[in-house]
């Protein structure tokens, strides 16, 4: 409910006012004009206005500046003028008193506004009230549905009389006529109000009272002590002045009052106008020192509350709100009619008067009845305010600009209540933004930033609550951000948890105390944010957060922290287990599947039972990934190393872990082997950690587990002598091998190395010569019997040796002369047996060559005259072979073979096929030049066979 005496009512002049010319119609001097006439009432339809004169019983038609015509509706008397609407659908209703037959009856009639021949004007509709020859005699008013459907008659002993159509409206003949009574006042006025669809109400008026009729029945809605002047607005609504009152401006809806206004002076007369215009003749109060007798016509917009206009008259005779128009029919003192036309301005026009007057309320209140754009209303808004804050009115700036959120950039409003004073009119503001959802991060931290400085912690928690910490609302993040900065760390431990910002609560925790000297606090903090880490956090998460603060956890709780470090890759190794057992894609329904074991690992977690379905879809991290967080504690490295070895059968990655396991015992055996403190027990340590390393080295179940080129870098690092040689042995690298041997200076494993692998890796002992006969390396001593061992390899050049030697100056001739004289002595033995065989085939070569020539240049005779198959006399045709033996066609199988030489002949033709095969296949020929001692003596075997020779392509 609005109450007049919160502001007070604005002035305007928004209509247009034009004076009418009164003419006289089609220039005849004896048609009537407004002067001609008295006028006792008026309404109007379409462009037509009917005034009605009940002293000459006429209604006159005044259309185009003039009056068109009269006729008479009813012939004795005539009481009331309705019009139904003010559109040309509209109906023109009469109510009167007919003489027929020296019998009187009161009848309702019904016209057609549009008929234009007046001299012959018939009604459309007749409706007897009361009965034939009984007219109705205590008539005091009367009213008419504006959709035809009922019309109800106030009578001066208190009842009223009804007509209700039962279809459609009164002008069939189908309807029914009911009376209530009221009390025993006369009715004053009577109003059919539609409200809703299904109930037309009955409003009726007395001195005293206002009376609500539910649907026109004898069933009060409500009685109200009142009544005067009253009238339907476009809603439903009875609006008018109580009698004692006459100032107050009163609305009622048909069960409550709804509002009210107040407006200077009496009111004579009320009707509403339009949708929201209440159109008073209002007397001027009276000083007892001067009377005014004048009528001021004032036009009150209901919805924007203010006055829209006013003006005084010296007398208003009538005025007919028709359509878009306003009709004034005016009389001065010499009984002169005017007739003016009042036409509404454009709103345009109204917002400009406003801003012009700064009445920036008023502008916004009618900007919003009239649904304009909220670009426009933020626009007042802010007009409003850069208009109050320019008069140091911050509270209502602050109210205004609060109407901007959303279409005004914040920076605006922001930037001018930054400074201290202004604080709290920004929380205001910031507040509001945050309620329309046009907050972002930069405000959050703002507000939440004034509510610290100006220490309203309660109000701060009180908005983060109101908010369900909704983030949507506000950035949450920056809200945490700032509540952890300013030291409210429950508060920004609340948020966090509550929005499962997990990242945020982990760090709130762990860091919030971690540089302050109390560490029992921050061990506890620790160990909370340990069980939230294994309690709240989801299954596929839990990880992430262990490794991004594991370090610090693992500092502070170390036991804790490895027990669920120890437990998760129990679960990843179950899972691993669980995809081996049941088919991944169709996933487990229920945890019945899991074992004993594998069940108190998933209840450890706080797992509930309809996670197990879900458990495939997750990828889970690998051990080896947890590594880094035993950095900071170095003592518990070993438990979860050892732990995951010895439990975890099926590791992923599994050549990290043990890597990093060969890793951490270097490292320990290193420390200890740099400890010069304590010899005797340095010593037996390193003997401990030395037989560990190797234990497991050598383990052959473990061989498969670790990558031997990696850990041998490792060894090489940590220069851990047995693991190196181990690794060179089992790589066979024997060459790094004995590099490595004489790094160490170890002659005796030098000569050991190169006796077991030098035949077949000659250059061993050519690496070993060049090492004993360096002088720097005083080996000279194992000169001779490196001489020995490799007397024996044909492939070793006695000049390389030679050469090798002669850069050593102490070394003595006489450890070498041996060696030479019985390389001579083996070298001339081995050149006399060649040249014997050279010799052997030389000979043999010119006997074939003698053989083949003269089977090239003589004739063969063959004089056999047997068959040697048959024994029978040789006969035409037949066959001859260089061995001698002769066939008959017959007897032979083959052209190419003797049946009596055939080993010697397959044998050759297969020899050949093999080098021919032989030629086409060069891997043998590869693996043999390659395994062999002496190459020459491989190539020059593959030349003689004659397989290694110019082939054309097929």
């Amino acid at each position: 409910m609005r109450q007049a005496e919160v502001e007070q009512v604005k002035k305007f002049q928004f209509f247009n006012q034009e004076n009418i010319q009164d003419q006289r119609a089609n220039g005849d001097p004896t048609a009537p004009t407004l002067n001609d006439i008295g006028i006792s009432d008026g309404c109007g339809i379409g462009t037509k206005l009917f005034l009605s004169s009940q002293s000459k019983n006429l209604i006159y038609v005044y259309e185009a500046n003039s009056i068109q015509g009269y006729f008479q509706p009813h012939n004795e008397s005539f009481r009331v003028m309705k019009c139904t609407r003010e559109s040309r659908e509209g109906k023109l209703v009469t109510f009167g008193i007919d003489s027929e037959n020296n019998q009187k009856s009161s009848f309702v009639k019904f016209w057609d506004p549009n008929t234009t021949d007046y001299q012959n004007m018939k009604p459309i509709k007749v409706i007897l009230v009361n009965k034939v020859g009984q007219p109705l005699q205590n008539f005091n008013c009367f009213c008419i549905a504006k959709d035809l459907s009922a019309m109800a008659f106030g009578l001066q002993d208190g009842q009223i009389l009804i007509f209700k159509a039962k279809s459609q409206n009164l002008m069939t003949m189908d309807f029914k006529d009911q009376v209530i009574q009221t009390d025993q006042e006369p009715i004053k006025s009577v109003h059919l109000s539609r409200q809703d669809q299904n109930f037309l109400n009955l409003f009726c008026t007395t001195d005293s009272n206002i009376i609500c009729f539910q649907n026109m029945q004898n069933r009060k809605k409500f009685s109200i002590p009142a009544g005067a002047l009253f009238d339907l607005t476009a809603k439903g609504t009875l609006i008018g002045c109580p009698k004692d009152d006459t100032s107050t401006i009163v609305e009622y809806s048909d069960t409550k009052k709804e509002a009210t206004w107040n407006v200077d002076g009496d009111k004579i007369e009320i009707r509403f106008f339009k949708q929201n215009y209440l159109i008073m003749l209002i007397s001027p109060r009276q000083d007892k020192e001067q009377v005014d007798q004048s009528v001021q016509l004032t036009i009150f917009d209901l919805l924007n509350n203010y006055i829209a206009y006013y003006k005084k008259f010296e007398k208003i005779q009538r005025f007919i709100p028709v359509g878009d128009y306003l009709y004034v029919i005016t009389q001065n003192n010499r009984g002169e009619k005017n007739l003016i036309r009042l036409t509404e301005k454009e709103n345009t026009h109204k917002i400009e008067i406003f801003f012009k007057n700064n009445y920036f309320d008023v502008m916004y209140r009618f900007a919003s009845n009239q649904s304009s754009d909220k670009t426009l209303l933020a626009e007042i808004s802010r007009l409003h305010g850069d208009h109050l804050y320019d008069q140091h009115d911050f509270q209502g700036a602050i109210k205004q600009y609060i109407n901007t959120a959303g279409i005004l950039e914040p920076s605006y409003v922001i930037g001018k209540f930054l400074d201290v004073s202004h604080v709290d009119f920004l929380i205001q503001y910031l507040a509001a933004l945050h309620h329309e959802k046009q907050a972002d991060k930069n405000h959050t931290a703002l507000l939440l930033n004034c509510y610290v400085k100006q220490k309203q912690i309660t109000k701060l928690e009180e908005f983060l609550k109101e908010s369900s910490f909704d983030s949507d609302l506000f950035d949450i993040d920056t809200a945490i951000k700032e509540c952890r900065q300013l030291g409210h760390i429950d508060l920004a431990l609340r948020l966090a948890k509550s929005r499962q910002k997990n990242e945020a609560y982990l760090s709130i925790l762990i860091e919030t105390n971690k540089d302050q000297n109390n560490k029992e606090q921050n061990r506890q903090d620790c160990k909370s944010a340990l069980m939230y880490i294994r309690e709240e956090i989801q299954l596929d998460e839990k990880a992430q957060y262990l490794k991004e603060f594991g370090q610090q956890l693992m500092k502070a709780e170390p036991e804790l922290c490895l027990e669920i470090i120890q437990n998760l890759v129990l679960l990843i190794s179950m899972v691993q287990n669980l995809k081996k057992r049941v088919d991944s894609q169709k996933g487990i329904e229920s945890i019945s599947i899991l074992t004993p074991e594998e069940l108190k690992v998933w209840r450890y977690f706080n797992l509930s039972d309809e996670e197990i379905k879900k458990v495939f879809s997750i990828t889970f991290g690998k051990p080896d990934e947890f590594l880094h967080l035993f950095v900071v504690n170095d003592e518990y490295l070993e438990s979860y190393l050892k732990f995951l070895i010895e439990n975890c059968k099926t590791l992923p990655n599994e050549k990290a872990i043990f890597h990093r396991y060969f890793e951490y015992h270097l490292e320990k055996y290193q420390l200890f082997y740099k400890d010069e403190s304590k010899i005797g027990i340095r010593d037996t340590q390193l003997q401990s950690k030395e037989q560990g390393i190797m234990k497991l080295l050598e383990n052959q179940e473990n061989e498969k587990k670790y990558d031997k080129n990696h850990l041998l870098v490792l060894f090489k690092m940590y220069n851990f002598v047995p693991g190196i040689i181990f690794l060179l042995k089992k790589l066979q690298m024997r060459e790094e091998l004995l590099n490595f041997y004489i790094s160490l200076k170890q002659n005796d494993q030098i000569i050991n190395l190169c006796s077991e692998y030098g035949r077949e890796e000659t250059n061993l002992w050519i690496q070993a010569l060049k090492y004993f006969a360096k002088p720097e390396n005083g080996a000279e001593n194992y000169i001779e019997k490196v001489l020995v061992l490799v007397s024996s390899l044909e492939n070793l050049s006695p000049l390389l040796i030679l050469n090798i030697l002669s850069k050593n100056r102490n070394v003595n001739f006489k450890l070498v002369k041996n060696y030479f004289t019985n390389k001579i002595s083996k070298d001339k033995k081995q050149i006399d047996d060649c040249q014997k065989v050279v010799k052997e085939k030389m000979k043999k070569a010119t006997e074939l060559r003698a053989e083949y020539k003269k089977l090239k240049t003589q004739a063969k005779v063959f004089q056999s005259t047997k068959c040697n198959c048959c024994d029978a006399i040789l006969s035409l045709p037949s066959y001859h072979f260089l061995c001698g033996h002769s066939y008959h066609e017959h007897c032979i199988h083959t052209e190419r073979a003797c049946l009596l030489c055939p080993q010697d002949t397959q044998m050759f033709f297969k020899r050949k096929q093999e080098f021919i095969e032989a030629s086409k296949e060069t891997k043998p020929f590869k693996e043999k030049l390659y395994a062999a001692a002496d190459k020459f003596d491989v190539i020059c075997e593959y030349l003689g066979q004659g397989i290694i020779s110019n082939q054309k392509a097929d």
